[in-house]
């Protein structure tokens, strides 16, 4: 099994630190090796190497400090889980892009042309990114920084600071969002359901919720936070197996996937798994005698709940949420009108689309 990297982020007192030992109990009580990869901003600060105080580094000088030792201590766990045999998974609290909430626009972007980086190759870097949203949020009573001497945020700050952390990881194919709506109890039995959920399988079983948008309000959704990325993916079929070759566009940032998807018989639920391709590869499934399927997507969070909106090329329009537990109630973002459910109609999987787009004359219609 390939290791998994999971990061556990969110803004100041949210439950990390309970969470991250109830992590490590839970999954070295199953067998799994728990690599954890301490908070790298707070080692700098308990060191004295800090963006406050007396001796007080400049904030994008602070930041490089802490991406710099990030990548160092991640790093370190990789290698361990390489060399075991047994059954392992690396907890990092938090991640690199944590930091793009602390530096402006221009210093971030001065960052990563230092490690060049990107903001896609850092969300790729790991596979699950779970934020538990600050008690700031809905249970300020709770709001306390006793059991972490680095943080000194208000809890207005602490709520900036949460909305700046969850905003930088918008786009991740894999972001869980958990909120204060239920006990501080239920909130620490969701991380460890996520992470359960992702270890099930190569690739977890994915329950999506899917609803056919029957219009939107834009001026709404582009004024909001959010990530834009544009798709365009081909299919083949063999059997039970759907193969997509995708290739993702964030800006100037460009990557490519094959995705293998297989059918159960379980809630018409499927198994996916998923690898990174070179462009040579993608291209080598390049038929021009084919329309792919283009689409831009919307990802934005919503009321606790992470959203991707996607708009075909050919005007159609799905939303998808992922529930973080069976009986979640879904809130519906009040810029867009559903006209019905189609989760368990395969006439909206990419493949059924796919296959519509280039039967004649439609295919010929979209080339001219």
């Amino acid at each position: 099994m390939k290791t998994k990297k999971i990061v556990l982020t969110g803004g100041p007192c949210a439950g990390k630190t309970t969470a991250l030992t109830k992590i490590e109990k839970e999954f070295t009580e199953k067998g799994y090796q728990v690599l954890m990869v301490p908070e790298a901003a707070t080692i700098l600060i308990n060191s004295g190497i800090r963006p406050f105080g007396q001796y007080k580094l400049r904030t994008i000088d602070f930041q490089r400090q802490v991406i710099k030792l990030q990548l160092t201590l991640e790093e370190m766990a990789e290698e361990v889980a390489k060399s075991t045999n047994g059954k392992t998974i690396i907890i990092c609290d938090r991640g690199i892009l944590d930091d793009k909430a602390y530096v402006t626009k221009e210093e971030w972007q001065q960052l990563l042309s230092e490690f060049q980086t990107t903001d896609l190759k850092l969300m790729n870097r790991y596979h699950l990114i779970i934020h538990l949203r600050t008690a700031a949020l809905g249970k300020e009573e709770f709001y306390t920084l006793d059991n972490n001497g680095a943080r000194t945020e208000t809890k207005e700050e602490a709520r900036v600071q949460d909305k700046k952390t969850l905003d930088a990881w918008l786009g991740h194919e894999k972001l869980v969002i958990v909120g204060n709506e239920t006990s501080f109890e239920e909130k620490q039995e969701k991380v460890i359901r996520e992470i359960y959920h992702i270890l099930s399988k190569p690739y977890p079983i994915q329950i999506q919720r899917k609803y056919l948008v029957e219009s939107i309000n834009l001026d709404k959704i582009e004024s909001r936070k959010l990530v834009k990325l544009n798709i365009e993916q081909y299919m083949m079929k063999s059997g039970s197996v759907e193969y997509i070759y995708r290739k993702t566009e964030k800006e100037n940032d460009v990557k490519y996937t094959v995705i293998t998807k297989i059918d159960t018989e379980i809630n018409n639920e499927r198994i996916t798994t998923e690898r990174q391709i070179s462009e040579e590869e993608y291209l080598r499934y390049y038929d021009e005698e084919r329309t792919p399927i283009r689409k831009t997507r919307y990802c934005f969070e919503y009321k606790n709940q992470y959203f991707r909106l996607d708009i075909f090329e050919t005007g159609l329009k799905m939303l998808e949420i992922e529930p973080t537990s069976p009986n979640h109630e879904i809130i519906m973002p009040d810029f867009i009108e559903i006209e019905k459910e189609v989760t368990n109609d395969k006439n909206y999987r990419n493949g059924a689309i796919y296959r519509k787009i280039n039967a004649q004359p439609l295919a010929k219609q979209l080339k001219k």
